[in-house]
């Protein structure tokens, strides 16, 4: 479809090295462009380049959770540079806010939050309410809550939910709703009150027939489940609810990484709260094997790292091993550059992660 309208994408995608060269071209041109710059742009106005457009939006969704996720990038730039040639279009505002969801990636927030602004303001020129839903998860939830405390996107998540659900736009509506219940267990939301809440989104999802959504918000539903019961962990891995097929294997046999890394992700959390230290260890190295093959680790605001040094830490403490100390470094080194990137959700992380090592170090004055 694509070739017949004049747009050529390459398959197999390119390297992840070409992608963020590709990424940072943009994001150099998007930067030194001014709000009213962008929004004085000519619109685009070739038939075929906005038909092309509107096909590259909607396979964004599913190369993002499940195909290859190294389409989905490629997706993205291929929009953002049809958008720089062409002139822009509804289509644009999402591909935009999406390159600056995916510069988060790098560490650059102040361009993220600049270009996200871009994206936000052209869907307020096209007046394009279906594409709001859209911008709130890549911007106010994907952008925002790295420089700003993330319980402040909360209410856009809610927003973007209803909105999304009110337009038809059942994808972004349930991303939406996902990523609330993200950021409310991570921000240490009351677990009983939350948990409620999610089983009436991991109900609507299986509704409507999104599975993976289902799947990843059963996995924070079912952490939450066993930290209000104070279940062992083990459940995540060997559960009656899967014919006792694991969660972990049943997200490996699914063959989607996007899956697994969260299950490892969600079940290393739980398992370093109920001291399964070598469990929780597994879980983050399966995860950080699996994001090799991916275009775009799961950070979740720093969170990710902190857990991850955290038990690390333990290990080295419980181990003497020289290893996995190296590992707990390299964790503390992402919170430290996070910090000084301006992310204010990883300041009182960063301390509590220092706090930790001089412990176990036997500092306990300092």
């Amino acid at each position: 479809v694509l070739t017949e309208l004049g747009v050529y994408c390459l398959s197999p995608p390119p390297t992840n090295r070409t992608l963020k060269k590709d990424m940072m071209e943009l994001k150099i041109k998007l930067e030194n462009t001014t709000y009213d710059e962008f929004l004085k742009f000519r619109e685009m106005n070739d038939v075929n380049m906005i038909a092309a457009m509107k096909f590259l939006k909607i396979l964004l969704f599913p190369s993002f959770v499940l195909a290859n996720q190294q389409y989905y990038p490629m997706i993205v730039t291929k929009m953002i540079q049809l958008t720089l040639h062409y002139g822009t279009c509804t289509e644009s505002c999402v591909a935009i806010g999406i390159l600056s969801y995916q510069l988060c990636e790098y560490g650059e927030f102040e361009a993220s939050d600049h270009i996200g602004r871009i994206g936000l303001l052209l869907c307020e020129k096209f007046k394009a309410e279906e594409c709001l839903p859209a911008i709130s998860v890549v911007y106010h939830l994907g952008v925002r809550c790295w420089t700003r405390h993330m319980t402040l996107g909360l209410e856009k998540a809610l927003h973007g939910y209803k909105l999304g659900m009110q337009l038809g736009e059942l994808e972004s509506a349930l991303l939406n709703a996902y990523l609330y219940a993200v950021i409310s267990f991570i921000s240490g939301r009351n677990l009983i009150e939350l948990e409620s809440e999610i089983d009436m989104f991991e109900k609507q999802m299986t509704e409507y027939k999104n599975i993976l959504l289902a799947n990843l918000t059963q996995v924070i539903h079912h952490v939450i489940s066993n930290l209000v019961t104070s279940k062992d962990p083990i459940s995540l891995i060997a559960s009656d609810n899967m014919k006792q097929e694991g969660i972990l294997a049943h997200a490996i046999k699914a063959n989607n990484d996007m899956y697994t890394c969260h299950v490892c992700e969600f079940g290393g959390i739980e398992a370093y709260i109920f001291g399964k230290y070598e469990l929780a260890a597994d879980l983050a190295l399966k995860r950080q094997e699996v994001e090799n093959k991916m275009s775009r680790s799961t950070r979740h605001y720093g969170v990710t790292d902190f857990y991850d040094g955290l038990t690390f830490l333990a290990m080295a403490h419980k181990t003497n091993s020289s290893n996995w100390g190296f590992l707990a470094s390299k964790a503390m080194v992402k919170i430290e550059r996070y910090v000084q990137n301006g992310n204010i959700n990883c300041e009182h992380r960063l301390l509590l992660f220092q706090a930790e090592t001089k412990s176990l170090l036997g500092h306990v004055k300092d």
